[in-house]
């Protein structure tokens, strides 16, 4: 780093600088917990039709894949070359710092005293002696294991893939890209797909007593034969790994029949403002759909269908499994069954490992700093008179006043009092 012009590394140091990385981090924590992450095409259809300033915005920012964006990789790589300054200057610090003192180190010690004592027959004698030395390694191991962790985020943003779907029970995920709606991947990641096939076989969602979600599991079929695939539970396949998310709910099944054609379709119904899951979009003709089901643990059993022409209700009823509704224009609406459907995520990330060692470097620096201090001891004995002068002298390189203890007894035994 010492190579790099040195405007560039005033740049890299300025307060302006800093702060503007602060502000890209900061703004990249707030759009990825106010906006969702890799949605898929009917959220963003959903976000479209309800707020089209906001979707454009989220759109041309890519608020929606933060973690993959070109201008998050800017804020990444400022902050990484700032970082790496700081950490070769630590180290270079380091370095410096880890000989043991000179004599003439020790005369603006906080703990230095003189003292006489019976002669020893000997001649001048200087001991220094050090204790705590790899303390000085603590801020540079923790900010070189940030400047991993920096890296190994780059890694992810170059290299690193996502893909997301929304599967229902029963459907199976194909060995192809194709099979995934959404593909967010690094500038240089080729797509995701999974090693081999894999089959949603049924979910089992699990609720709190007030009806809150309290855990959603998974069957799956696999090449490696049956799996359980949970929340906080990936499935590893083959370097890919299968997520599933707490983005689900139940799916009707419908067939709509006009001028004697059947056309079959999945209805995905997710909670909304009234906490029960509903679905709206067009039909042919010009009219709207609406269904809502309600909330609970249980799969729905029915499904309140709403059809409707320039906002006025035209048609309703609430359908069960194999349930009907004529249309005004003619044909018919029918409910084949209702499934749960749940929003699956795959992704391949090369920086698993650097990311753990680098926050391995930063724990083991961070415990080297707070735990360990280094403690300098110098003593000088000459022979003065009948007897000898000696010099004791302690310098902590911090926390001096919580050394006056063990200066007073370094001075006893020095003196032979002790």
């Amino acid at each position: 780093m010492s190579m790099l012009p040195t405007r560039l590394r005033r740049a890299l140091r300025s307060p302006w600088t800093i702060t503007a990385e602060l502000a890209g981090v900061a703004l990249a924590g707030l759009a990825s917990t106010l906006v969702e992450q890799h949605p898929g095409a009917a959220a963003r259809a959903r976000l479209a039709a309800a707020r089209p300033a906001a979707a454009w915005l989220v759109q041309a920012l890519g608020l929606d894949r933060v973690f993959t964006s070109g201008w998050f990789l800017l804020v990444v790589a400022a902050a990484a070359c700032s970082l790496a300054l700081v950490v070769a200057e630590q180290w270079r610090r380091a370095v410096r710092e880890w000989p043991l003192l000179e004599e003439a180190g020790f005369r603006a010690a906080p703990y230095r005293t003189e003292l006489v004592r019976p002669a020893s027959g000997e001649g001048r004698r200087v001991r220094i002696t050090a204790r705590g030395r790899a303390a000085a390694l603590g801020s540079p191991l923790f900010h070189t294991g940030l400047l991993v962790l920096l890296a190994a985020g780059a890694a992810r943003m170059l290299f690193g893939a996502a893909a997301a779907r929304e599967a229902l029970e029963g459907d199976v995920i194909g060995a192809d890209p194709g099979a995934f709606e959404t593909q967010d991947r690094g500038l240089l990641a080729a797509p995701v797909a999974l090693p081999a096939p894999v089959k949603l076989v049924e979910l089992a969602p699990s609720h709190y007593p007030s009806g809150e979600l309290l855990a959603l599991s998974a069957r799956i079929a696999g090449p490696a034969g049956p799996a359980l695939l949970a929340v906080n539970a990936p499935l590893e396949l083959d370097g890919v790994r299968l997520y599933l998310t707490q983005a689900f709910g139940p799916a009707a099944i419908l067939e709509l029949r006009l001028r004697g054609t059947a056309t079959a379709r999945a209805a995905l119904l997710a909670p909304a403002d009234s906490a029960d899951p509903e679905w709206f979009g067009p039909l042919p003709g010009g009219l709207d759909l609406r269904l809502r089901a309600a909330a609970g643990p249980r799969r729905p059993d029915a499904v309140d269908v709403r059809v409707l022409s320039g906002g006025a209700l035209i048609a309703a009823a609430r359908l069960g499994p194999g349930g009907a509704l004529a249309l005004p224009e003619g044909g018919s609406l029918a409910l084949r069954e209702v499934r749960w459907w749940v929003r699956l995520v795959a992704s391949r990330d090369p920086s698993a490992w650097p990311a753990y060692a680098g926050f391995a470097l930063a724990v083991a620096g961070l415990a080297l700093a707070i735990a360990a201090v280094r403690v300098d001891v110098l003593v000088v004995a000459e022979p003065a008179g009948a007897g000898e002068r000696v010099v004791v002298a302690l310098r902590p390189r911090r926390l001096a006043p919580l050394f006056a203890g063990e200066f007073d007894r370094l001075v006893r035994r020095e003196s032979g009092r002790s």
